[in-house]
């Protein structure tokens, strides 16, 4: 015989349906229907943002949209839900851990009146029964995760633990300057969900496009904390999508997610830390700045006719072979005498190289039609 499916398996999955159970929601008797929706997998995509729950809930025939909101805490209550975990350090370890301690669940669970229940089925009810499915499912999502339940009270988990961090710095003497990790309240986003269904704006109604690329507030970090995370690193990472993001409006460029990680790493070094990207990527320093010194002059054209050797027409090879004069010499697609030499591309585009004791052939100039042009 089949398990038959439990909601409520946490300590606050459980006091979640037991507060709407007992005190949040005003008709009881479609409960046990909505915990049968629940079972049959009728709830789907289930979204969470702040003080909303939305999904859609088949029913007989079609889907209804439904949705649950919950009232936000205002900062006031969220100073006494803080303050309430501040007063234990095994609270503080708990939400650290990524669990909610009991002494705060009275204040962020829903009472009456917290709860705006909605559906678009015909049903009288409050709740009916598609809407009780929904704080069903939810209570398996508040199982797995219980910072959504924060969120669904305005919260999200960042902004929860930055000022729990924050706090309890400031109670063992910790001096903070004021930075971007300070609480900003009530997350402004919506869910990803939300985000990928959203129509996007007409760009002739988008704003005007800023003359330069946005700045970045920088990042701080509380003193002792480690989340694995190289804050440098992460910020150099968004520095560079928003530069790519704001060419892509001002210039029409590629978004460059077409690239190879190779070739992505050598744009980055193109415009970075060639040393810090050499040792992060453990690729030697010497060939990634001879990829580097190619980017440079011809962008991802020029990085291909560095590291590639397509093959050529032998017969166009004597072009560049009549460019350099009398001793050059032909290989694949390169013709070459002392320390100059030419390299035929793939779209029969003509680069010059120059030697270098240390890295080798660099890319010089090109591309051009006649190699001749290039000596």
């Amino acid at each position: 015989m089949a398990k038959v499916r439990q909601f409520g398996n946490t300590w606050w999955g459980k006091a979640w349906l037991d507060a709407l159970e007992q005190r949040a929601l005003v008709d009881p008797n479609r409960l046990p229907r909505g915990r049968t929706y629940a079972r049959q997998d009728r709830v789907r995509n289930l979204e969470l943002s702040p003080g909303l729950l939305r999904a859609h809930v088949h029913g007989t025939t079609d889907p209804y949209t439904t949705t649950l909101s919950l009232r936000l805490l205002s900062d006031d209550e969220w100073d006494v839900v803080l303050d309430l975990a501040m007063d234990k350090a095994a609270n503080v370890a708990a939400l650290l851990a990524g669990e909610v301690p009991r002494e705060i669940g009275d204040y962020v669970l829903p009472d009456r009146g917290d709860l705006g229940p909605e559906c678009s089925c015909p049903d009288w009810a409050e709740p009916c029964k598609h809407v009780a499915a929904l704080c069903y499912v939810a209570a398996d999502m508040f199982d797995a995760d219980p910072f959504a339940l924060l969120t669904l009270r305005g919260r999200s988990r960042d902004a929860v633990l930055t000022e729990v961090r924050l706090r309890r710095s400031q109670r063992l003497g910790v001096d903070l300057a004021p930075s971007s990790d300070q609480p900003r309240g009530p997350d402004p986003t919506i869910s990803a969900a939300q985000a990928f269904r959203r129509k996007p704006t007409p760009l002739e109604q988008s704003p005007s496009l800023v003359n330069r690329p946005g700045t970045l507030v920088p990042l701080a970090v509380l003193p002792g904390a480690d989340a694995g995370i190289d804050t440098d690193e992460l910020t150099a990472l968004v520095r560079d999508a928003a530069a790519r993001a704001w060419s892509m409006l001002a210039a029409g460029t590629d978004s460059g997610l077409e690239l190879s990680v190779g070739a992505d790493v050598v744009r980055r070094a193109a415009v970075g830390d060639v040393d810090q990207i050499a040792a992060a990527t453990g690729v030697p320093v010497n060939e990634l700045g001879a990829a580097v010194a190619a980017w440079r002059i011809g962008g991802l054209a020029g990085f291909t006719v560095h590291r590639g050797r397509p093959e050529v027409d032998a017969a166009k090879m004597q072009r560049g072979k009549s460019a350099l004069g009398d001793g050059a010499k032909v290989r694949g697609n390169s013709a070459s005498l002392g320390t100059t030499q030419l390299r035929l591309d793939e779209h029969d585009r003509w680069w010059r190289f120059l030697a270098d004791n240390e890295l080798g052939w660099l890319l010089s100039d090109g591309p051009a039609d006649d190699p001749v042009d290039l000596v």
